[in-house]
């Protein structure tokens, strides 16, 4: 790579971050997009259909943890590269589908590889960006989310209705493809990149100091890890707010149409709203966080307090229950998106700043383990409760377990981790008492 200098460089880095976010979700949704054709070709039951979503929660759920340890022996670069590759492959596969067993094996193919551009996209996002742009920056990479959801629908189903549901996987599929060439040849960390301007360099590693911020990343153990409160507070916190998002993105149509009376043609051209306002509460989220830093309050306190907020919002769906017009229920599931996201980009900027580079994507994927194995259990309740007409109490558990989740960051998240406690063990991390 020849020395060259490009302003801002740092936020080139975060698009090719948001990019990928993006072909990750729209990977990820084709299957439930194309299911009515696929199945119906394929003779697959509902049985069989369900083995296949579970096929890729269980690896999803594993290699959340897995692939975060991955992330930090392999660094960022090698890591997502790999992460995509065979994601990409997986998504690929499944143009040659033939059957009910096969398809449980790309989907669960699919959720080995998938969670490491997660995992990925936090610890580059640490890398790159100084303790007070790392929350809006985040929330621009996880918006590739909300887009994603966006944009698969519509471009899939008219693929599928063209050219057949293969094609349908084909070239959405390449999308990963394209971008990996360009990942390789652009990414390096910033200590090491030809490109960086000083002042860009200057700028992003002001106000860090030692090796958890600089320098040699050291990755620790998991048993380092697993001793230290911080930890707990990210693990907690995704156990217990995890649900609410998975709702949203398994329940919701399903809600809209049995309980709310939406047609499926109002369904089609309204239900991209919640998910591009949550992207757009990812990106404010991590701007008021921000903004509080630049006005000298602690950055886990910021984060905090961003938490919190998000928290007062999410309720608001709960008020859709009791509303008939189509305009304010998607305004209330809305509001409570917003919120969703706006906590997300607070917890995944809390990590980064309370985690040594080193370690940051382990701990992002212990904590996203944790949060499948909480949210496929609350699925099933929703399941029960979906049947029995009983949506008010699956709302209803989902605050309650909000609530949990900002009350387990509040009283285990007080301090940063310092390297010297996953050296030496969780006293050095001063874990007890307010920087």
């Amino acid at each position: 790579m020849q020395k060259r200098e490009i302003k801002n460089l740092r936020w080139i880095i975060a698009g090719l971050l948001f990019l990928a976010t993006l072909v990750n979700y729209m990977d990820r949704q084709l299957l439930s997009v194309i299911a009515p054709m696929l199945r119906r070709d394929l003779h697959l039951s509902n049985t069989q259909y369900a083995y296949a979503i579970n096929s890729f929660l269980i690896a999803y759920g594993i290699m959340f943890t897995v692939g975060g340890w991955l992330i930090d022996l392999l660094h960022t670069r090698r890591g997502l590269a790999l992460s995509l590759a065979l994601w990409s492959l997986a998504s690929l596969l499944h143009t040659v589908v033939v059957g009910a067993w096969d398809l449980c094996f790309y989907r669960f193919l699919l959720g080995v590889a998938e969670p490491g551009n997660f995992t990925a996209a936090v610890k580059a996002v640490a890398a790159w960006f100084p303790k007070r742009e790392r929350g809006v920056a985040i929330g621009f990479v996880l918006s590739g989310t909300g887009i994603g959801a966006i944009v698969a629908p519509p471009l899939v189903v008219w693929i599928a209705l063209h050219f057949g549901w293969r094609m349908a996987f084909l070239l959405p599929s390449l999308a990963g493809v394209c971008w990996l060439p360009l990942w390789l040849y652009l990414y390096r960390e910033p200590e090491e990149h030809p490109w960086i301007t000083g002042r860009e360099s200057e700028h992003i590693f002001s106000g860090r100091a030692g090796a958890a911020e600089n320098g040699k990343e050291v990755p620790a153990q998991w048993s380092k890890l697993l001793a230290l409160p911080q930890s707990w507070s990210f693990i907690l916190g995704r156990f217990f707010a995890d649900p609410l998002g998975y709702f949203y993105w398994f329940w919701m149509p399903s809600y809209l149409v049995a309980a709310k009376g939406f047609s499926f043609v109002e369904l089609g051209k309204w239900l991209w709203i919640p998910y591009l306002i949550q992207g757009l509460g990812q990106i404010a989220g991590g701007l008021f966080s921000g903004s509080l830093i630049r006005r000298g309050v602690a950055p886990i306190l910021a984060r905090k307090v961003g938490l919190s907020v998000g928290l007062l919002l999410t309720p608001m769906a709960i008020l859709s229950l009791a509303s008939n017009g189509g305009f304010l229920v998607l305004l209330y599931i809305s509001v409570a998106t917003f919120g969703l996201g706006w906590w997300g980009a607070n917890y995944n900027s809390a990590i980064m700043d309370s985690i040594p580079r080193g370690s940051v994507s382990s701990v992002a994927g212990l904590a996203g383990s944790g949060g499948v194995v909480s949210s496929a259990m609350v699925t099933w309740f929703t399941g029960w409760a979906a049947d029995h007409h009983a949506y008010p109490l699956v709302f209803w558990v989902n605050t309650i377990l909000m609530v949990v989740s900002v009350i387990f960051s509040w009283a285990l998240l007080r301090r940063p981790v310092e390297q010297s406690a996953l050296l030496h063990g969780p006293v050095a991390a001063g874990a007890t008492s307010y920087p």
